[in-house]
């Protein structure tokens, strides 16, 4: 299976048409967001195209103001997604054991007081939240976290010694002794350039591809 996998729409519309078409270009056969979508508009163009979605911090603080018919499947939407070698999610593979959906994830902040980072945590900034989502990987068994929520496009390399290291390349294969952690990018609010991104992945291959439209 050929993936296209993005994040952090919040409501650009033109930018989500545009990584569509392009991923449709690249033979892209199923598309994963990993939330942040922003709008009714986007969720729509999302179920057009039979995107599978996990939810984000906007999914839990937005859901509310969403049409009837979003607002219901969002309430549904899992935290993570699992395949055969990858784990999915908005930022973190961890939360408070008992939280399942949008509804659970914000009774549990405006109940105990957390902050927003404890339960999505920034993985480019967060030291700690790094190792820990690659000790989970190693538990799952999965050899690859795809993540968005820090709106830069980022893979990061842990080889067998443990060695933690940034990979500067936009097209890399798996190596099946190592474990990754990449950040797809935001497909509307980009922090690192311009750019619209997201990635596309292919299991059979073992390849990810980060793409940046400029």
């Amino acid at each position: 299976m050929r993936y296209a996998i993005l994040s952090d729409i919040h409501g650009n519309l033109r930018s989500l048409e545009r990584v569509l078409a392009d991923a449709k270009l690249h033979a892209a056969e199923a598309f994963l967001c990993l939330g942040d979508v922003g709008s009714d508009a986007s969720l729509d163009r999302l179920r057009q195209v039979g995107a599978r979605l996990v939810f984000g911090n906007w999914e839990v603080s937005q859901w509310g103001y969403l049409r009837q018919d979003n607002r219901a499947w969002v309430r549904d939407l899992p935290p993570m997604l699992s395949g055969d070698g990858f784990l999915a999610v908005h930022a973190a593979p961890w939360w408070p054991e008992g939280l399942a959906n949008v509804e659970d994830f914000l009774d549990h902040i405006l109940r105990c007081g957390v902050k927003w980072r404890v339960l999505f945590p920034y993985l480019d900034q967060d030291t700690d939240a790094l190792w820990k989502t690659v000790a989970e990987l190693e538990d799952a068994g999965r050899q690859v976290l795809f993540h968005g929520h820090t709106h830069v496009q980022m893979a990061q390399r842990v080889g067998p010694t443990g060695r933690m290291t940034r990979l500067r390349q936009p097209d890399f294969t798996l190596d099946r002794r190592a474990r990754y952690v990449v950040a797809v990018g935001s497909v509307g609010r980009p922090e690192d350039d311009p750019a619209p991104k997201y990635a596309l992945y292919d299991d059979q291959r073992n390849l990810v591809r980060l793409r940046a439209l400029n």
